[in-house]
């Protein structure tokens, strides 16, 4: 059955969490998308709670949209994060639901393959991605990748167990692997789906045969009374693919440990730190150029890093000391904040949500940082709405989680505003 009416309006990420709703300026949609050099809002009136279906979707209610992509027919789909829903917006602009009932579960059932996609249930999807006649849906919660085949609409499970906290199933069968909190999808140069599996601190890929491998990271528990040490060193966990500085006995259930090393390094033997458990944000995003380099966002290290093709891991931008500062500089010396999403144009230009700092940054090929859409800051007064139909870089965003290159548009998932906004460069 599907969800009517609009939600009660709450402020946390997951609907679970309430605190104070900071006011924002009511918004201005009769700008023109179209116009370069402008932001302009293409889904969302900005009230957070779920309605609108078979109408204008600047009218539509979203609860803190997450991401978004452009399908094989030039429609816009983005993930409603909240509401257990992939919405699309057709040339109309008018938008409709395409995946989900609006309700929580773990479609398709055990007993079945496949479900349609209309009535299937998921929890808590971060991020959406297109390739070879396929939808790819990051099933966060339900610490599954899913995909939905287009031509039918029919969903099925394409990796992992469903089971939180644990990691294993290393070269083996990815329906048979355990992920925790898979965020991010993307495609390898050989046509490999490439997954961040988040709370296990690594990235993993499945390849041709079903097969899935782990290609950067490694997942070590560091309990505090047993932190790693030149003396210290991590060992395997039985039965498991985590390594641990403490008693394998009593440590190797506990969750991966945030960490950071690896620079200039085989990224295989590299840490990073993304959120973990229940409460976590998503993050970590990925994304590859035409080059065959992996960027990805190291969130709770403040930093994007890119993988190169011989494996040799680097950063592009972020100190790894949470803030705001750098623009007109070298990307390694500047402050960034919880960054998310990352897309790399064709050219190479790497844009990134700068999520905590409220905007829109970019890396260019000269590896110089500026900033894109909205204005960076650390001031909570910078957080807001307003500046559709003029400059991007006069705009106020409201924690943007996910961006969408498409052609000349970058598509900004303006999270807490509810929000989908688009730049025409």
């Amino acid at each position: 059955m599907r969800k009517l009416g609009p939600t009660v309006v709450l402020c946390g990420l997951v609907t679970a969490t309430l605190c104070s709703c900071g006011e924002t300026e009511p918004g201005d949609s009769a700008c023109d998308p179209n116009k370069a050099g402008t932001i302009c809002t293409v889904v969302g009136e900005g009230t957070r709670g779920f309605g609108g279906d078979q109408g204008p979707a600047l009218r539509a209610f979203l609860d803190t949209p997450q991401d978004m992509v452009t399908t094989p027919d030039g429609e816009l789909w983005l993930l409603d994060f909240n509401n257990y829903l992939v919405r699309a917006v057709d040339e109309k602009g008018d938008i409709r639901t395409v995946i989900g009932t609006g309700l929580l579960g773990d479609s398709p059932p055990p007993e079945q393959e496949r479900i349609d996609a209309a009535e299937a249930l998921f929890n808590h999807t971060t991020d959406l991605f297109v390739h070879d006649g396929y939808l790819y849906l990051a099933a966060w919660h339900n610490s599954r990748v899913k995909r939905v085949e287009l031509s039918t609409m029919m969903m099925e499970n394409f990796a992992g167990i469903g089971r939180r906290t644990l990691y294993s199933g290393n070269e083996g069968p990815a329906l048979e692997a355990a992920l925790d909190l898979p965020s991010s999808i993307a495609v390898d140069p050989a046509g490999d789906i490439v997954v961040m599996d988040q709370a296990n601190q690594v990235i993993r890929k499945v390849d041709a045969d079903g097969m899935i491998h782990c290609i950067v990271g490694i997942c070590v528990v560091e309990p505090p009374e047993s932190p790693c040490t030149q003396e210290r060193k991590p060992v395997a966990c039985p039965d498991s693919n985590k390594f641990t500085c403490g008693e394998p006995e009593t440590t190797c259930a506990l969750p991966c440990t945030p960490g950071y090393g690896g620079d200039d390094e085989n990224a295989l033997a590299a840490r990073m730190a993304q959120p973990f458990g229940q409460m976590a944000d998503p993050s970590g995003r990925i994304a590859y150029d035409a080059d065959g380099n992996l960027y990805f966002a190291d969130s709770g290290n403040h930093r994007i890093r890119r993988v190169a093709p011989d494996g040799t891991i680097t950063t592009i931008a972020g100190t790894g000391r949470p803030g705001y500062s750098g623009d007109d500089g070298p990307g390694v010396d500047a402050k960034i904040r919880n960054p998310v999403d990352v897309e790399v144009t064709a050219e190479g230009t790497v844009y990134f949500t700068d999520t905590y700092n409220n905007c829109v940054r970019k890396v260019d090929t000269e590896g110089i940082i500026t900033t894109a859409v909205g204005q960076c800051s650390t001031n909570p007064k910078k957080r807001g709405f307003a500046g559709d139909g003029g400059p991007p870089t006069e705009a106020l965003l409201d924690r943007p989680y996910g961006i969408d290159l498409s052609g000349d548009r970058l598509y900004v998932a303006d999270s807490y505003n509810n929000r989908i906004r688009v730049v025409n460069f």
